[in-house]
C-alpha cells in the first residue's frame, strides 16, 4: 500500500503538500484504514475458506509443475463440491456433446484444466452469495457478474481457448467487492444502501463518502490479497488497462448494467457499435449475439445454482421467472454413501478411459475417487513403494485430515517382526480387518501405522503389476463410526482389480 502510494502521488502547491487524487498523505492513509479492515474482515472472519481454496486453484494454474490431477485432488476434498463439479460437468452448457462424466478427474480430462478452474470458482462465489444477508444487491451484482463474464467470454476471438475461460473467471470476479460487502455488511450496508436510494449521483462517489473507499477498491484489494488472477485488478482498470484482454471484460460488464435500462436505448446501441468495431461484425449481428448471449448467462446462471440471479438478467421479450437461489436438490452428504449406479458409472468410464491410452496417475485417480465416492468410504488412500522399495508412502488421499493423513500414512518394507501392511505387500490378496483379536493375525505387529489410522477396521489391497505389488489402496470408515460389510469389500476389490487390469492394458500400448 506505502508503494503504491508514492508512486501515485503528486507536488502541489507551493506550501509542498504532496497529494494524491485530490487528498493529502495523511487523509489517503486514513482512508486506507477502512478498507484494509474490510480485506482482513472477509479473509479472517466471513470467507477464509473461499480465499484460501481460489488461491489455491490459481497456485496451480501458475505453477507449470502442478498437474490437473492437483486440481480434483483440491475439488474431492468437498463432497458437495465434488457433486456440484461433476453435475456441471454433464450440464449442455459446459458438456454439449453429451459425453458421460462420473468423476471429477473424468472431468478435467474431457472439459479440461481451465473449464473446471471455472466452475469451481463459480460455485465458491455462488455457494457464498447465496448465504449473504442483504439478498437483493447480492443477487442484482451477482446478476450482473454472470452476465458480464458471459458477455465478454462471447466477445473475445477464441471463446474456445483457455483464455477465454480466464476471461470469464476475471468477469465473475470482477464484483467480488461488491458482493462480499453487501454479503456481510451489517449496518454499513443499511446506511450504503440509503445513501445510494436516495442520491442518483455517482455510486462510487456515494461509496467513498459513506465507507471511505469505493467498493471497486476492495475487489482490487482482494485480488492482491487473495492472489486472484492479475486480470481482475487490470479488468477494473477499464481502458487504461494494458492488458488487450480486459477490453472484453470491461465492455461486457459495461453491457450488463445498460441493458438494465433496457435493450433499445441509445446507450446500449453506443456499446454494440464498440463491440462491432471491437470483433470486426456488423452492428446487426453483433446485437443479434448480445441478446443470444444474455438467454445463455440466464441459462449458465441456472445451471450453476444462482436461479433468483438468473431472473435478474435482462433477456429482450422474456417474461421475469419466480424461482429460488437454490441448488437443484440438496447438498451432497458429509460422508459418502454407497451408490451401486454410481460405482458401475464409474468404472465403465475408466474403461472407456483406457481405451484412450491415458496416463498412470489418472487411472489411479479414477480408481481411488470410485473407492471414496462410489463405495462410500472416509479415508481412502493410495501408496505406493518408494524406489528403493525400502517404504510404502502415500501417494494420494482422499476424506477427512487428507493432508495430515497422508503425511503420515508410510511403513517399512522387509523389516521384522512384520506388521499387516508388510505381509499384505507379499502377495496380491485383498484384505478386511474388524477385529484386531482375530486369531489369524496373531504374530503380526500392530504399531506404527495403525495408531496413525486410529487402530480402524479397514480394507486393503496391493497395486500389481508384473506380478510384483507397487503399492496398495486402503480405505476405512472410522470417522463416521459407520460399519464395513461384505458388499463393501467385494466393491472394494472390484475397484483395485480395475486399477490392476488397466496397468497391464497401459503398459501394453506403450510397448505397440
Amino acid at each position: 500500500m506505502f508503494e503504491t502510494t508514492l508512486r501515485s502521488i503528486c507536488f502541489w502547491g507551493s506550501a509542498g503538500c504532496f497529494c494524491w487524487e485530490g487528498k493529502t498523505v495523511d487523509e489517503q492513509e486514513s482512508a486506507a484504514k477502512p478498507l484494509d479492515s474490510w480485506v482482513r474482515k472477509l479473509s479472517e472472519e466471513e470467507m477464509p475458506i473461499f480465499a484460501q481454496t481460489v488461491g489455491e486453484i490459481n497456485k496451480i494454474l501458475a505453477n507449470e509443475e502442478y498437474s490437473s490431477l492437483a486440481l480434483s485432488r483440491i475439488i474431492l476434498q468437498d463432497p458437495s463440491m465434488t457433486a456440484k463439479v461433476v453435475k456441471l460437468a454433464n450440464s449442455a452448457f459446459y458438456n454439449p456433446g453429451g459425453t458421460a462424466i462420473s468423476t471429477v478427474s473424468r472431468a478435467v480430462v474431457v472439459l479440461g484444466f481451465n473449464a473446471v478452474q471455472a466452475i469451481c470458482i463459480s460455485i465458491m462465489v455462488i455457494e457464498t452469495m447465496v448465504k449473504g444477508r442483504a439478498k437483493e444487491r447480492v443477487m442484482r451484482e451477482l446478476a450482473r457478474s454472470i452476465h458480464g463474464a458471459t458477455q465478454a467470454k462471447s466477445l473475445y476471438p477464441s471463446s474456445k481457448d483457455a483464455a477465454s475461460e480466464e476471461i470469464f473467471v476475471a468477469g465473475l470476479l470482477c464484483n467480488l467487492g461488491q458482493m462480499a460487502f453487501w454479503c456481510f455488511s451489517g449496518d454499513q450496508g443499511v446506511a450504503l444502501d440509503q445513501a445510494l436510494r436516495a442520491s442518483p449521483g455517482d455510486a462510487g462517489d456515494i461509496e467513498n463518502e459513506v465507507l471511505g473507499f469505493k467498493l471497486n477498491n476492495l475487489t482490487t484489494a482482494l485480488a492482491e490479497e487473495w492472489h486472484l488472477s492479475p486480470l481482475v485488478a487490470d479488468a477494473l482498470k477499464g481502458k487504461a488497462s494494458k492488458d488487450p484482454r480486459s477490453k472484453y471484460i470491461d465492455l461486457g460488464q459495461r453491457i450488463a448494467r445498460e441493458v438494465e435500462n433496457g435493450w433499445s436505448g441509445p446507450a446500449i446501441k453506443a456499446l454494440a457499435l464498440e463491440a462491432s468495431k471491437l470483433t470486426g461484425k456488423a452492428v446487426q449481428d453483433v446485437g443479434e449475439m448480445l441478446q443470444n448471449q444474455a438467454r445463455e448467462a440466464v441459462e449458465r446462471a441456472k445451471a450453476m445454482g444462482a436461479s433468483h440471479a438468473a431472473r435478474l438478467i435482462p433477456v429482450p421479450g422474456a417474461e421475469p421467472e419466480d424461482a429460488d437461489s437454490t441448488w437443484d436438490g440438496p447438498d451432497a452428504p458429509v460422508w459418502c454413501e454407497p451408490d451401486p449406479l454410481l460405482q458401475l458409472k464409474i468404472l465403465r468410464e475408466i474403461t472407456v478411459t483406457l481405451a484412450s491410452r491415458p496416463e498412470l496417475n489418472v487411472l489411479l485417480e479414477m480408481v481411488l475417487e470410485g473407492i471414496h465416492r462410489g463405495v462410500g468410504m472416509d479415508r481412502t488412500v493410495l501408496a505406493l513403494v518408494t524406489p528403493r522399495r525400502n517404504l510404502v508412502k502415500a501417494k494420494l488421499a482422499l476424506g477427512a485430515n487428507r493432508v495430515r493423513f497422508q503425511d503420515r500414512f508410510q511403513f517399512e518394507l522387509g523389516v521384522k517382526p512384520v506388521n499387516l501392511f508388510g505381509r499384505l505387500m507379499e502377495g496380491n490378496e485383498g484384505v478386511w480387518v474388524s477385529d484386531y483379536d482375530d486369531p489369524s493375525l496373531k504374530g503380526l505387529l500392530f504399531g506404527g501405522l495403525f495408531e496413525v489410522i486410529n487402530r480402524a477396521p479397514f480394507v486393503a489391497q496391493p497395486v500389481v503389476f508384473g506380478g510384483t505389488p507397487i503399492g496398495l489402496f486402503y480405505a476405512d470408515r472410522f470417522p463416521s463410526g459407520r460399519a464395513i460389510d461384505n458388499d463393501t469389500f467385494d466393491s472394494f476389490k472390484l475397484f483395485v482389480q480395475q486399477a490392476n487390469l488397466g496397468l497391464v492394458q497401459i503398459a501394453k500400448s506403450r510397448v505397440s
